[in-house]
């Protein structure tokens, strides 16, 4: 069937109606040459959210709402699982490329154009490519973009450019094994085990707000359970290599210190602590 789109955006939120803001806009002038939908799957926001998302006409909002519940085996997650609720977005898409965006994510100018040219090229020259990501920053800890490795060298999509067709031949995101956590990483090992190579788009750099880390007590039950589906799927040392890329580009992450100011703080604090931990690794070795 052929679709009515040059590219389709898809991303997740529930109550971010100002970081939303934000990632929307970043698409909105990111100077994409050709057509190009922005598809939201809301999970029932209480904040205004919708409301606002309403009123776009520039954006197809589709509301799942997502509760917490308490499973069977007693562990509490949310109703509808990561894979569910995106799968919502993709199916919905009309383009064979869709792109993956998180709701707390800024894109560098021309970002869009740079990964849906590789992507389109490379696959009309007769590479099996699934998917290219995005090298991504956490703002302002990080002072470098990356995009992490996974087992058997393959290239984790955090936020990028998907192959529909692809997408399609290994059936989509889990919506079973995995409330939420690890979710993203087991497409990425299905695709390349399919033979759909996951490529890092050289290219295409966006910022991607810094959230507070989570203790190894405070992690909760389900994603501890999605952490063990994983490694039982996939045994085997999960590599902690990065590709880095140290160009800067320049994106605007003025919306970041409007609506999350405390989240700024949060990530020049870190920063401040990976570098105290990084001279004292040094000291010692000394």
């Amino acid at each position: 069937m052929k679709k009515s789109k040059d590219l389709s955006i898809v991303l997740g939120s529930k109550n971010r109606k100002g970081l939303i803001k934000a990632t929307i806009d970043s698409i909105r002038n990111n100077g994409f040459d050709g057509t190009l939908e922005i598809i939201v799957v809301d999970g029932g926001s209480t904040d205004g959210t919708c409301d606002w998302l309403a009123k776009q006409t520039d954006v197809f909002t589709i509301v799942q709402p997502n509760y917490s519940i308490v499973a069977e085996d007693g562990v509490k997650k949310r109703a509808h699982s990561w894979g569910e609720f995106m799968n919502i977005g993709f199916k919905y898409a009309h383009s064979d490329y869709i792109c993956m965006v998180s709701d707390d994510l800024i894109l560098a100018p021309g970002c869009l154009q740079k990964g849906y040219d590789e992507i389109k090229s490379r696959i009309e020259d007769g590479e099996k490519i699934g998917g290219g990501a995005f090298f991504f920053r956490e703002y302002p800890r990080h002072d470098y973009y990356r995009v992490i490795m996974l087992a058997e060298n393959n290239v984790h999509i955090n936020h990028g450019i998907y192959y529909r067709p692809a997408m399609a031949d290994v059936n989509w995101l889990d919506e079973t094994n995995y409330s939420f956590y690890c979710a993203d990483g087991d497409f990425t090992m299905r695709l390349n085990r399919a033979g759909w190579k996951t490529i890092a788009l050289k290219e295409c750099f966006a910022a991607h707000l810094v959230h507070a880390p989570k203790s190894k007590k405070s992690i909760p039950q389900w994603q501890l359970r999605d952490m063990e589906t994983y490694h039982k799927m996939y045994p085997g040392k999960v590599t902690d290599s990065v590709l880095k890329h140290e160009r800067l580009p320049n994106i605007n992450t003025r919306e970041f210190w409007k609506y999350a100011f405390k989240n700024i703080i949060l990530g020049y604090m870190l920063k401040y602590v990976d570098k105290y931990e990084r001279v004292g690794g040094m000291l010692k070795r000394l």
